[in-house]
C-alpha cells in the first residue's frame, strides 16, 4: 500500500538526518513501523521483540548515555532513542539490599504517623540516602512531612525496616520502622532497557528500518514485574552499594584497599567502586593463575591535574599518559622485591588495564612477552565475576570484524617486547588471549604457558605450546574474528575436533543429538560428493531462556532452524537449512556438522536438543 505524502516526507527528512550521522556509509530509510509484543531477549543494544503473532524483531536501540548505536555491519550510527522502563510490584517483592524512596509523616525521634502507600524503587544514579524535609512540624516533637532515601533490610509484619544514613541531619536514628498500607503499591521507572528481562510487555515502540534492513529504535516503552525484571549489571550494583557516598570531587588524598594504595582526587563514591572492582579483579586473577599478588599497587589516579599540588606526580612519562587520558603502570624488580607504580586518568576500563600489568609483575616477576601482557591487561579490563561471555567496547568488535586483512597468528604472537602500539594492536592481542583462554579446545594450555612466560622459564613460547594444532587453532581464530560479537561465548562455540567421521554405506543409519546451546556440532557422519542423503529431526528446544519452543523448522523467519555446514581440510560451504524433514545432495566431499539458527552472541540462553536421524537416502543406492 502506498504511503500517505507527509509519511513519505518525514521519512525522507528522517533519512536524510540519519545519514549526516553515520560515520562509514550513507543509510537511509526505507519504512517507519510500531511493534507490541514482548521481549524475547536483550543483549547489548540488541533488543529482539516478539510481537502478537509470533514474529520476532531484532532491534537496535541506543540509550541516551551513548554516542551510537552499532548496527549488524559494524557501522556506527547516532541515533538515541526515547526510553522509559516502568515497573509494578508489591511489597513482598522487594528485596533486601534495594534502595527505596517514600515519603511518610516522622519526628526526630524516629518515629511514623500514618502508613505508607506508595513507594519507588530508586538506582544507583538517583539521590543519596537521607531524609529531605518537606514539611516541618509546628514543634520539636511534631511529625513532619519527610520524603526518605533508604537502604531496605527486610519486610516484616507489614512493615518496612530501613536503613538510613546516621548524620541524616534530622533524626539520630540509622534505623526506621515504617508501616505500609495494605494496598501499598512499589514503582519504577528508569530509561536503562537493560532493566527488562524475558516476558516484559513492550507497550510502544516506534523504529525505522534502514535499507540495510537494521531496525533502530526511536521511541521504546517497557512494562516489568517482578518475574521480567533482569538482574542489574555490575555497575548498577556498584552504583547503588556505594550510592549513600558523595560523588563530588575530592582534593588528593589516600585510598586503600587490600591490594591498592592510590593518591586520587576522584569521588567518594568513585573510589569506592574503583577500588571494588579492582579487589574483584584480583581475586579472578588470583582464582584463575593460582597465584596472589606479593604486595600492593601504588599510585595515582587523577581527575583533574589542574588540582594537583606541583611535586607530588614526578614521573613525566606518566604525567604524559594522564594528559593523554590514557595511564602507564612502571614495573620494577630489586632481586625478589617488586613494585608496581600506577599512573593513569580516571577511566575505570585504563585503571584495570594498568592494575592488570601491575598484579602480573607482582605475582610472577614480569608481563611476558607484549603480545601475552597487552593481551591480558585487556581482558583484565573486561573480566567480570563468573561470566565468560564477551563484554567489550562495541569499536573493538567492528575494528576486528571489519579490518582486512585480518593478523594472522604468528603477526599477534610475536617473541619478547615490542612496541605496544596504538589500541588497534591491543584488539588483536585481546581476540588471541580470550579465544586461548576460554576455548576448551586451547585454554588447558594457556594459563601454563602464560605463567611460563611471566616467570621467563626457558623455552616456553607460543610456537612450541601451540605447534602442533596451528591449523585448528588458526581456523578457530578466523571464526572467533567472524562470529564475535558482544555475549559471545568462546566456549558454547568451540569446534569438535575429537569426533571420529565415517561414511554411510549400504543401509546404516546413524543418530545424533544436537544442542541448542552449541555452535556447530559434529555428526561423525562423512558425506561423499554427488550422494544424497535424508535427515529428520525430532524434538523442541529454545531459543530464548523464557521464550517458547520451536521444533527444527523454527520460527517464521528462521530463527530456531536446524541448519548444517560441510567442512573440509579447514574450509566450510555455506551453510544450507535442514528444519525436521530433508533430502539434500552433498556438493562435496566433507564432514556433516548441524547446529540450531541463532545469533552467534545469543546462545547462552538457549536450552534443549533435537535427535536427528541421518542415512544414505535408499533410492540414490
Amino acid at each position: 500500500m502506498q504511503q500517505p505524502p507527509l509519511v513519505l516526507l518525514a521519512n525522507f527528512f528522517l533519512a536524510v538526518v540519519l545519514s549526516a550521522n553515520v560515520g562509514y556509509s550513507q543509510l537511509m530509510v526505507q519504512e517507519t513501523i510500531s511493534i507490541s509484543g514482548t521481549v524475547e531477549s536483550v543483549s547489548g543494544n540488541v533488543l529482539v521483540v516478539k510481537d502478537e503473532t509470533g514474529r520476532a524483531y531484532t532491534v537496535r536501540v541506543q540509550s541516551m548515555d551513548k554516542q551510537s548505536v552499532r548496527l549488524a555491519g559494524g557501522q556506527f550510527l547516532r541515533s538515541p532513542a526515547k526510553i522509559v522502563v516502568t515497573g509494578s510490584y508489591v511489597v513482598d517483592d522487594l528485596k533486601a539490599g534495594q534502595n527505596i524512596q517514600f515519603q511518610c509523616r516522622l519526628n526526630r525521634l524516629g518515629r511514623t504517623t500514618g502508613e505508607v502507600a506508595e513507594i519507588s524503587l530508586v538506582t544507583g544514579n538517583d539521590d543519596a540516602n537521607g531524609i529531605r524535609v518537606l514539611e516541618v512540624g509546628n514543634k520539636a516533637s511534631a511529625h513532619s512531612t519527610c520524603e526518605i532515601v533508604a537502604e531496605l533490610s527486610r519486610v516484616t509484619n507489614g512493615r518496612l525496616v530501613v536503613k538510613i544514613p546516621a548524620n541524616n541531619g534530622f533524626t539520630r536514628k540509622s534505623t526506621l520502622s515504617i508501616p505500609t498500607a495494605k494496598d501499598a503499591t512499589v514503582g519504577f521507572i528508569s530509561d536503562d532497557f537493560g532493566r527488562a528481562g524475558a516476558g516484559a510487555k513492550v507497550t510502544k515502540l516506534v523504529a525505522v528500518r534502514l535499507d540495510t534492513g537494521d531496525i533502530v529504535a526511536k521511541t521504546l516503552e517497557i512494562e516489568i514485574s517482578n518475574k521480567t525484571t533482569a538482574r542489574a549489571s555490575v555497575d548498577d550494583a556498584l552504583l547503588t552499594k556505594y550510592r549513600h557516598l558523595s560523588d563530588e570531587p575530592h582534593k588528593p588524598r589516600l585510598i586503600r584497599s587490600q591490594h591498592y594504595a592510590f593518591m586520587t582526587d576522584i569521588s567518594e563514591r568513585q573510589a569506592r567502586i574503583i577500588l571494588d572492582k579492582l579487589e574483584t579483579m584480583v581475586g579472578i586473577l588470583s582464582q584463575y593463575f593460582g597465584q596472589a599478588p606479593n604486595g600492593i599497587v601504588e599510585g595515582f589516579i587523577v581527575r583533574d591535574l589542574a588540582g594537583w599540588p606541583d611535586g607530588l606526580l614526578t614521573e613525566p612519562a606518566g604525567i604524559a599518559k594522564i594528559q593523554g587520558e590514557a595511564g602507564i603502570c612502571f614495573n620494577s624488580s630489586l632481586g625478589n622485591r617488586h613494585r608496581a607504580v600506577l599512573y593513569s586518568c580516571d577511566d575505570h576500563g585504563v585503571i584495570q588495564h594498568e592494575c592488570t600489568h601491575g598484579f602480573c609483575h607482582l605475582a610472577f616477576g614480569s608481563t611476558g612477552p607484549t603480545w601475552l601482557a597487552e593481551g591480558l591487561a585487556e581482558m583484565g579490563q573486561y573480566w567480570k565475576f563468573d561470566k565468560r561471555a564477551v563484554d567489550i567496547n562495541p569499536r573493538v568488535i567492528a575494528y576486528l570484524q571489519g579490518h582486512q586483512p585480518k593478523r594472522k597468528l604468528r603477526e599477534i604472537a610475536v617473541p619478547g617486547r615490542v612496541d605496544p602500539g596504538t589500541w588497534q594492536d591491543y584488539a588483536w592481542r585481546w581476540a588471541l588471549c580470550h579465544l586461548l583462554a576460554n576455548n576448551p579446545n586451547y585454554a588447558d594450555r594457556f594459563k601454563p604457558l602464560a605463567i611460563a612466560l611471566m616467570k621467563k622459564q626457558k623455552g616456553a613460547s607460543f610456537e612450541v605450546v601451540y605447534g602442533l594444532t596451528a591449523q585448528q587453532l588458526a581456523f578457530e581464530y578466523e571464526l572467533f574474528l567472524d562470529q564475535l560479537d558482544n555475549g559471545y561465548r568462546a566456549d558454547l562455540c568451540a569446534w569438535q575436533w575429537n569426533r571420529k567421521f565415517s561414511p554411510l554405506a549400504g543401509k546404516r543409519r546413524t543418530q545424533v543429538k544436537v544442542s541448542a546451546l552449541l555452535g556447530w556440532q559434529a555428526t561423525g557422519v562423512q558425506l561423499d560428493t554427488g550422494a544424497s542423503y535424508d535427515l529428520a529431526a525430532v524434538g523442541n528446544w529454545k531459543i530464548a531462556k523464557d521464550g517458547g519452543e520451536y521444533d527444527a523448522d523454527g520460527d517464521k523467519i528462521g530463527r530456531g532452524q536446524l541448519v548444517a555446514v560441510i567442512y573440509n581440510n579447514f574450509k566450510l560451504s555455506d551453510p544450507f537449512p535442514i528444519g525436521k524433514l530433508k533430502s539434500f545432495v552433498s556438493p562435496n566431499h566433507g564432514q556433516l556438522f548441524l547446529r540450531c539458527q541463532d545469533d552467534w552472541n545469543r546462545l547462552a540462553d538457549n536450552a534443549g536438543e533435537l535427535m536427528v536421524h541421518i542415512r544414505r537416502t535408499p533410492s540414490a543406492q
